[in-house]
């Protein structure tokens, strides 16, 4: 008999565990990941393996994140054994984020630190969903989230990114669900295996529902066929 497994899932770029709240409604434990703080001209790989060492759950378990969460669960993946990756709103290379957004990012992972919050207002801005794709509580959550992510962290994290080179994972499974309207990781730059229709860059928030239901079949299918 299958022992149930543990979804263990890595927010993105100033945000934090509060982030998959609406994932609590699957049938099954989550565990969300808490960031470190970064090592100076620490790489995105060496810092998803510290964030590996650091983690204890017990097999079987998925792992998976948002945006540049879903960058940081594949390469933790290199140090555990996860039944499978799920990318939400995420990729595997930092080279299928927007260019113009690329080279934001560069930017601000350049800048002192008493201008890193500013431009990533600016940054975050650009890339945000449209207005009427979130509610005033979930704006609230955002803001929220940003305001208790670190400085040192966000201006890391904007650099680490875009200079992520991908990891190949011939061995795990990787399921990957994205949005058609998403600004910062175009459609047209990544290969889901589900697209959202109308979804952004928030899609485990504003289609709580398409993506709760997806992570579910995946589970229970995987599952059934260990």
């Amino acid at each position: 008999m299958n022992r149930q497994p543990t979804l263990v899932l890595v927010s993105g770029l100033g945000a934090d565990g509060r982030l998959f709240e609406p994932q609590r409604a699957l049938p099954w434990p989550i565990v969300t990941v808490k960031w470190l703080e970064p090592h100076r001209r620490e790489t995105l790989a060496d810092y998803a393996q510290r964030l590996a060492t650091a983690l204890t759950v017990a097999e079987p378990f998925f792992l998976g994140g948002a945006s540049m969460g879903g960058m940081v669960a594949l390469e933790m993946s290199r140090w555990t054994r996860p039944e499978a990756v799920f990318l939400i709103a995420s990729a595997r290379s930092g080279r299928v984020i927007h260019p113009v957004l690329r080279a934001g990012g560069r930017a601000v992972g350049r800048l002192p630190l008493a201008f890193t919050r500013l431009a990533g207002i600016v940054l975050a801005a650009l890339a945000a969903p449209r207005p009427n794709e979130l509610t005033p509580d979930q704006w609230r959550l955002l803001r929220q989230m940003a305001d208790a992510s670190s400085r040192r962290f966000y201006r890391w994290g904007c650099r680490a990114v875009v200079a992520w080179p991908g990891v190949d994972l011939p061995r795990t499974p990787v399921y990957h669900i994205h949005g058609d309207r998403d600004r910062l990781m175009p459609l047209s730059r990544v290969r889901p295996d589900h697209v959202v229709r109308g979804g952004g860059h928030m899609i485990n928030l504003t289609h709580a529902d398409e993506v709760n239901t997806y992570l579910r079949e995946k589970i229970e299918r995987h599952m059934n066929e260990r």
